[in-house]
């Protein structure tokens, strides 16, 4: 399986966000594209749990971003590293902009979305 960006589904789109996806057996695929300024840890803060409980693995393709965690911690990760973000980060944020590629596990990525809709909707 293979896909163009342009190929994948506009999964979400904002002012400081655009995150496109589809689903290979059971890993959502994702480019995602974060605009310079975007922080999001109010959104995240908003979810249920109070941080994304979903694991992703990605790449960073341009830019950077700097990733924060429930115990305070923080990491950098710029283009040309790869990345795990573990369950439990609850802010993401880019001075700069960046594009990623992020893999996750389907079914918890669209447990999330879900809530994340419901949240812009409001």
């Amino acid at each position: 399986m293979k896909s163009s960006r342009a190929g994948l589904d506009t999964i979400m789109e904002s002012e400081v966000a655009t995150l496109s996806g589809t689903v290979w057996g059971e890993m959502a695929v994702n480019i995602n594209r974060f605009e310079p300024g975007c922080d999001l840890s109010a959104m995240i803060a908003q979810l249920s749990t109070g941080s994304c409980q979903v694991p992703h693995w990605g790449y960073v393709i341009e830019g950077s971003l700097t990733i924060g965690y429930l115990d305070g911690s923080t990491e950098s990760v710029a283009a040309g590293e790869v990345f795990y973000m573990p369950p439990g980060h609850n802010s993401v944020l880019t001075e700069t902009g960046c594009l990623i590629a992020e893999f996750s596990p389907a079914a918890e990525m669209a447990a999330l979305q879900e809530e994340l809709g419901a949240l812009l909707a409001e």
